[in-house]
């Protein structure tokens, strides 16, 4: 069944589904699962982030600030040429892929040499290409043009700065996780020299990647004079299903971040893929003894018992939490701060529950009178803590100011 195994690579899972045909075997190009849904991730949570801010925008909780530019230029020539050589270069390599996929897939021509070369890929999609973006750009900003370029006052406002967001996410969460899990466990770094990008993108903590990112959230709004408190409340629905589409790459991928051994019967009704799995294929190849006969892949090994696909019980809490705050929004829209707090007792709760089923066998605890917990239990229970008190604060500071 295509649902129970595991697919590191995007590539793998298309191979997959077109029954290993030849044609589709695009398994040289490096498109990690686990990435690309971490992308969705951050492409879902823009998206409502911006949504949400621009009606926070038309109601004049959010403002924007002036900033002057130039409006009314045509194109220039040398704008042109560079887009031009951009969309040459780019389709040139991108269809010449499809070209060279039967030499690529069997072997005979690395990906890396492909990509390094000059003389590989396809002239006439490289020629269609470049005029197609080159063209593209050309009618964008011509429409614009004025017969003589003005000097203009614009208002940027929160929502235009989306792309900051991303980036902020990006480069501080994958920082921040990476900082937290090392302090649960060190070993995972051990090899970073001969494997960065394994050792960054493996093991991540959760936690980590939202506190980083969050304090650099707040940073960025106090440099840009929003408002923080409706700042906060406006990106905290997309993250929540953003964290959901991330353990979609987990799952898929098999990176570890699997539930403890299921010993117990599946009853007839319950789906397979949601009972257990052997994650076969997996990317760590966590159990190497364990290999799939007559296996020619790359990753060939599966869990010699059956564990609960907590990444699956995470995507659903997760999407859960994010209706239950994408409902409440308008609710407290004049009452700012109160949904980013609900937000932060719901993610504690649901990160304390799903670590009951998690595998984080090897990472290390911290006692507290006799009890040991786990990093993120400690964080969780915090986070519960304060989102209760705040949200009790704020309800009865709203209420007191008559704001409903």
């Amino acid at each position: 069944m295509i649902l129970l195994r595991c697919y590191p690579k995007v590539t793998d899972f298309i191979y997959e589904f077109f029954n290993h045909a030849s044609w589709a075997d695009y398994r040289f190009i490096p498109i990690f699962s686990y990435g690309f849904w971490v992308a969705c991730g951050f492409f879902a949570a823009a998206t409502l982030a911006v949504i949400e801010m621009r009606r926070r925008e038309s109601l004049g909780l959010l403002a924007g600030q002036e900033a002057k530019t130039i409006v009314g230029e045509a194109p220039k020539i040398i704008e042109l040429v560079i887009y031009f050589l951009i969309g040459f270069v780019a389709f040139f390599k991108l269809v010449g892929v499809v070209v060279y996929q039967p030499e690529l897939s069997s072997g005979v021509l690395t990906l890396n040499n492909y990509l390094t070369s000059f003389n590989l890929g396809s002239f006439v999609g490289g020629i269609i290409g470049a005029v197609a973006v080159c063209s593209y750009f050309y009618y964008s900003k011509n429409k614009e043009k004025l017969p003589v370029p003005q000097k203009r006052k614009i208002t940027l406002y929160p929502s235009d700065g989306v792309g900051d967001l991303v980036v902020i996410a990006a480069v501080l969460g994958v920082s921040g996780a990476n900082f937290f899990n090392y302090l649960e466990n060190p070993g995972d770094y051990v090899n970073f020299w001969q494997d960065p990008l394994g050792s960054m993108f493996s093991g991540l903590s959760v936690y980590g990647g939202l506190i980083f990112a969050g304090l650099g959230f707040g940073i960025y709004a106090y440099w840009k004079k929003f408002n923080i408190l409706h700042f906060f409340d406006s990106v905290a629905p997309g993250f929540m299903l953003a964290n959901g589409l991330g353990r979609v790459g987990c799952h898929v991928a098999g990176d570890g971040d699997w539930g403890l051994a299921n010993p117990y019967n599946k009853p007839s009704w319950f789906p397979q893929f949601l009972w257990s799995d052997d994650y076969a294929h997996n990317i760590i190849d966590a159990e190497p003894m364990n290999v799939i006969p007559n296996c020619t892949e790359e990753h060939c090994t599966y869990l010699s018992h059956a564990a609960y696909p907590t990444p699956l019980y995470e995507l659903l809490m997760c999407t859960a939490i994010f209706l239950i705050l994408w409902s409440l929004r308008k609710r407290f829209t004049y009452q700012p701060g109160i949904l980013f707090f609900i937000f932060m007792m719901l993610i504690g709760v649901q990160r304390y529950a799903i670590e009951q089923w998690r595998d984080v066998s090897g990472r290390d605890t911290y006692g507290f009178f006799g009890i040991q917990f786990r990093q993120s239990e400690i964080i969780s229970i915090v986070m519960f803590t304060i989102g209760t008190a705040t949200v009790a604060y704020l309800l009865r500071k709203y209420k007191t100011a008559g704001v409903k």
